[in-house]
């Protein structure tokens, strides 16, 4: 995964959603399935993480379309420590949040 980031160091604003989702899939799995970081890779593996809402801002600066905004959002949350949010945005579709806001005003 440090190696992806470092590619999407490269040009955030021209990077695909790919290169955002990844990470956040990668650390998503591996939060779930409560797999630590060898010992040798998790200085690495944790500073390439904790670029990616810095990376998300630079390509900010260009339109998305919904994929790269959900997986833009879901690479915030996974190197912020929220895989269950990261899931979440990554399944967030404009329909899906719509019926998420009316389910919220329902409670």
């Amino acid at each position: 995964m440090p190696h992806v980031i470092a590619a999407l160091q490269v040009a955030p604003i021209k990077a695909d959603s790919s290169y955002f989702h990844f990470p956040a899939w990668v650390e998503i799995c591996r939060c779930k399935k409560n797999i630590e970081v060898p010992a040798e890779l998790a200085q690495a593996y944790f500073a390439a993480l904790a670029k990616l809402p810095a990376l998300v801002a630079q390509a900010a600066s260009r339109p998305w379309d919904e994929t790269m905004l959900v997986c833009a959002l879901s690479a915030i949350a996974a190197a912020k420590g929220h895989p269950d949010v990261a899931e979440a945005a990554q399944e967030l579709t404009p329909e899906i949040a719509r019926d998420f806001m009316e389910w919220m005003l329902t409670r």
